[in-house]
């Protein structure tokens, strides 16, 4: 179904057609409206689509979907509860859906067409090799939140629940030997602005996961503002002493990502590799331009702005 199928139907049915805006939440990857759309086509495959019950399921069983929370599924279920309240649904077919969305948390059908729905949400597992690489990216980018260390052994877990077939032998052996192209994205960040998050951006394009590292560094202040909401679903950790250091407490191989602004940004950062280099003499940095727009802003300039409440513009949402 298209976007538009979908709206329509939502409407027919007397709900928001703009509900389905939710999926374009930017901390998803994996969850959204295109695997509705999947899971869609999946239903109507089996000529189950018509059913009213398994189309609102499929809508609404991710609604409500944050990696970092355990009770998407409860969400997901009292969302939908609400959202039906003026429509011309019965009581039994509210309840109906509710528990096929909640059968989707540990997969386990208690219901009429539960297992049904719950092998038309989970078809992806059954795809070939190269659609299983582009799903795993797509968990891989949504969980960025955890370590990488602690990641790999909780996706083996779950791909080895997963795996009743056999069929994601060959995932499991990606996961368990590939490794990410990580980077460290280090400062003092006091506050994290929109320059940052400019250079932020760019560097997620070169990267499979960029780690922003908050450092204490003695010279400057002690940080005093909030972390921004905007970059709360990438994996946020604070540090003392040489960044070096910091780098070899991860583990695993990673890239130093450095935001310059300009030609004097530049030149200190030359001067700090120097220094890097020595302590770390197998370390990768890679410098990242921020836009021509972003050039002039400096979490001190902000500082400066804040006692005149002029500041407000340069800080993300």
């Amino acid at each position: 179904m298209t976007k538009a199928e979908i709206s329509n139907r939502l409407q027919q049915l007397q709900f928001d057609a703009d509900l389905i805006k939710a999926y374009d939440e930017p901390h998803r990857f994996y969850h959204t409206l295109d695997h509705i759309q999947d899971v869609l086509q999946n239903l109507n495959n089996t000529n189950l689509l018509k059913q009213d019950e398994l189309f609102l399921t499929a809508i609404f069983h991710d609604i409500i979907y944050n990696p970092q929370s355990a009770t998407n599924e409860e969400d997901s279920a009292l969302f939908f509860i609400d959202s039906a309240k003026n429509t011309s649904l019965t009581q039994a077919q509210k309840e109906h859906v509710k528990q096929l969305i909640l059968d989707t948390k540990h997969h386990i059908p208690n219901v009429e067409f539960s297992e049904e729905f719950i092998n038309a949400d989970l078809a992806i597992l059954s795809s070939s090799f190269d659609k299983l690489i582009t799903y795993e990216k797509q968990i891989f980018k949504e969980f960025q939140f955890v370590d990488y260390s602690i990641y790999k052994l909780k996706r083996l877990e779950v791909l080895k629940q997963l795996n009743k077939n056999g069929n994601l032998n060959s995932l499991i052996d990606y996961v368990n030997v590939v490794q990410p192209n990580i980077a460290v994205f280090a400062g003092s960040f006091n506050p994290f602005h929109k320059g940052h998050y400019n250079v932020l951006q760019k560097a997620e394009k070169l990267f499979d996961k960029v780690i922003i590292a908050f450092g204490k560094n003695p010279d400057k202040t002690v940080r005093t503002w909030d972390i921004p909401k905007t970059i709360g679903n990438r994996q946020l950790t604070e540090y003392n002493g040489l960044l070096t250091d910091y780098v070899d407490s991860l583990g695993y191989d990673v890239t130093l990502v450095r935001g310059l602004r300009n030609s004097t940004d530049f030149q200190y950062e030359q001067n700090q590799y120097r220094y890097i280099q020595e302590l770390k003499p197998d370390i990768k940095i890679v410098n990242v331009f921020c836009d021509k727009e972003f050039e002039h802003i400096s979490s001190s300039g902000i500082r400066t702005l804040e006692k005149y409440d002029k500041h407000k513009g340069y800080l993300l949402p």
